[in-house]
């Protein structure tokens, strides 16, 4: 048996108040941090899997999967007390993909707009108190753009 390993990182018992949604593609976590900390949240809470905030849109996802992330966003939100949730959707999302892409990439740009704004609609009729913010997220050859998504009035 090897010893344990130590992280370097010191453990904090106080959650975080900002929840960031999005994709489970790996190529983006670093940047998401990067970005919390940016807009001056030093650490995140996250809910992440294939497509992210698509899976607030019970209508436009498998509805079982939606119910299950849904209810996690609700856990995260009402017991770590979430003020700021940031839901990102990103280019080149394999989930948009597989699901749209016989529609070709606009559709699916399109789709993804469509359920940021659903889930951040969700969110705020469900938690009124939440500051939403979206994020549209694209590679630029080694840098990664976040491009705010206004909210839909």
């Amino acid at each position: 048996m090897s010893a344990p390993y130590v992280s370097r990182v010191p453990f904090e018992s106080v959650h975080p108040k900002t929840l960031a949604v999005y994709c489970s593609d790996g190529r983006f976590t670093e940047a998401v941090e990067d970005l919390a900390r940016h807009l001056g949240h030093p650490r995140i809470d996250t809910l992440t899997l294939p497509g992210g905030p698509a899976l607030l849109n019970r209508w436009a996802s498998d509805y079982l999967e939606s119910e299950g992330f849904t209810k996690a966003a609700r856990f995260l939100i009402e017991s770590h007390h979430i003020e700021d949730v940031l839901l990102l959707a990103h280019a080149g999302c394999g989930y948009y993909h597989a699901k749209h892409s016989a529609l070709g990439p606009d559709i699916a740009v399109e789709q993804q707009l469509k359920d940021l704004h659903f889930g951040a609609k969700e969110l705020q009729t469900a938690y009124p108190h939440l500051r939403i913010h979206l994020y549209y997220v694209r590679p630029h050859g080694k840098t990664i753009e976040f491009e705010p998504i206004l909210r839909e009035g």
